[in-house]
């Protein structure tokens, strides 16, 4: 990731030049009607000659879908109907010349596809590192205040009183230490919990306790009460919670998997939590997605699945779309854009592969 060189900007700043009007930029730009709906006053703020069109929710463009130049793949696409999707996707993949992804992550296959096609892909890494450090401290407080235990007593007119776990420097493992993964740190130590995470490069952080090359990764799982898996998915992450990392965890300690579903071993982490060798898992991600109606995980009384929604909030909508909106200002200046992908070391291995009609992972 960079930002944008000169030399991507020579087509982008000869195409803005030549459509240039009353020295004021003319430019098309497609976004979804919710996003035109929160920021049609800004948007002409930024870019007053701009040529808006937009995406409805089922899938139908406002206007002629040719000659765009840039397009911001927004939070709200990644819960449309299939025909919106396709839509959206079809154009980012045309060869307009930029597109903004909402997303932290960039491994799905469209956006190796965005780049194939010549356009500039930039996304929004951090930006949704608040509501998943809540949902990663929610689920550990769930976890150790026996919450699920005391709804089913309040359901059957119990009145059973339980021990809970106090956080107070219990450790909490953190593999990946990004934007997330610091966040996370950061609401632990308000439980004065012991941090510590795995980071190739130094980081001057106070609510990070130890910070662990790599390599030493079956140490902080052996030493974690709580591991939280925020890496990004590469190549080398790919599968790199296997059996002989989950053997190292505590016999009662809790996976939160916040990261992709590829990078655990999905056959290793079943037979984990089914013979109760580690306490539990928190899934926000699984592979495949969405997890098949017929995997064991869905009835292990000791796993908690949600649907990839950690990030998704009002706020984080909100977030982004400031963010795009600075970076179209960047770009109607002619200035480098900022979180600027270059390449996609790996897709996503979802279904959606298919119905999108790209290959599988072990084709060309």
């Amino acid at each position: 990731m960079s930002h944008l060189s000169i030399g991507l900007l020579s087509p982008l700043r000869e195409s803005l030049t030549s459509r240039s009007m009353a020295k004021e930029v003319v430019m098309k730009i497609c976004i979804t009607e919710a996003v035109w709906e929160s920021y049609q006053t800004r948007l002409f703020s930024v870019a007053p000659q701009a040529e808006v069109l937009r995406l409805s929710r089922e899938g139908q463009f406002s206007g002629s879908a040719d000659d765009v130049d840039a397009f911001f793949f927004s939070e709200d696409l990644y819960r449309a109907p299939r025909a919106t999707v396709e839509a959206a996707l079809g154009l980012a993949t045309s060869g307009i010349r930029w597109v903004h992804s909402s997303s932290a992550g960039i491994d799905h296959p469209i956006f190796q596809a965005v780049l194939d096609s010549g356009a500039i892909l930039t996304h929004s890494p951090g930006l949704h590192s608040k509501p998943i450090a809540e949902y990663v401290l929610g689920h550990i407080l769930s976890q150790a205040k026996n919450l699920a235990a005391h709804a089913g007593h309040q359901k059957a007119h119990a009145w059973t009183p339980l021990d809970s776990v106090e956080l107070t420097e219990r450790t909490i493992g953190i593999v990946g230490y990004g934007g997330i993964g610091a966040a996370v740190a950061r609401l632990a130590k308000a439980f004065e919990m012991r941090v510590i995470a795995t980071k190739r490069s130094p980081v001057d952080d106070p609510n990070l306790d130890e910070r662990m090359e790599p390599s030493r990764l079956l140490e902080l799982m052996a030493s974690s009460d709580y591991v939280v898996l925020t890496v990004p998915l590469t190549d080398e992450s790919k599968g790199m919670i296997g059996a002989a990392e989950l053997a190292a965890m505590k016999g009662d300690a809790l996976l939160i998997n916040v990261a992709r579903g590829s990078v655990v071993d999905s056959e290793a982490l079943l037979e984990a939590l089914s013979e109760g060798r580690i306490g539990g898992a928190v899934l926000d991600v699984t592979a495949p997605e969405p997890l098949p109606s017929d995997s064991p995980l869905w009835d292990l009384p000791n796993v908690t699945i949600t649907p990839h929604d950690s990030g998704d909030s009002r706020f984080s909508f909100e977030r982004t779309g400031d963010f795009w909106l600075k970076n179209l200002a960047r770009y109607v200046r002619g200035e480098p854009l900022v979180n600027v992908a270059t390449s996609i070391e790996l897709t996503n291995d979802s279904p959606r592969r298919r119905e999108l009609g790209l290959p599988a992972e072990d084709e060309d």
